[in-house]
């Protein structure tokens, strides 16, 4: 009876741990591609931004008899630039979409490990729990980097 009750635990311990770590990886996925595809469309726009601005100051050299127009148009584009390249600047999609992937690819490779080592291991307990001390270690891990590296820089350009 001792020993089925042991076997129940480690599976238990077991489902736990990789729905745990399936729901990390697919959130960590998620939220890299949001941030992955934020970051492209701000530079998808400030890039198109930059090419109207160009057209737009070239008109205005070949049509002179409409430069106020084009050039209010070209204040109007040159403040949306700077407001998308303000917001791009406080999201940091960029970095956010770089910290994501490295922590996802971090617990695919952690869930590969136990995997295989679950597959040999006489002692699936042991392999269990210290999968989850690295689960936990990792997660504290990138929580840290978030918070110390990416809000930290925020905070400090905020303040100067």
């Amino acid at each position: 009876m001792q020993w089925s009750d042991n076997m129940d635990n480690v599976t238990d311990k077991q489902d736990f741990l990789f729905t745990e770590l399936n729901q990390k990886i697919e959130d960590f996925q998620k939220d890299s591609k949001k941030h992955k595809d934020m970051h492209r469309n701000f530079r998808y726009w400030a890039f198109g931004l930059t090419a109207v601005l160009s057209t737009l100051s070239g008109l205005a050299l070949y049509y002179p008899e409409n430069s106020t127009i084009f050039n209010i148009s070209i204040l109007a584009i040159t403040a949306i630039a700077g407001f998308l390249s303000s917001v791009e600047g406080i999201r940091k999609a960029d970095e956010l979409w770089i910290h994501e992937r490295t922590t996802y690819y971090a617990l695919k490779d952690l869930k590969r490990e136990l995997e295989f080592e679950l597959k040999g291991s006489g002692d699936k307990t042991k392999v269990l729990d210290a999968g989850f001390v690295k689960l936990q270690y990792l997660l504290n891990q990138a929580g840290e980097k978030w918070s110390s590296g990416l809000v930290a820089k925020n905070t400090t350009q905020d303040t100067q």
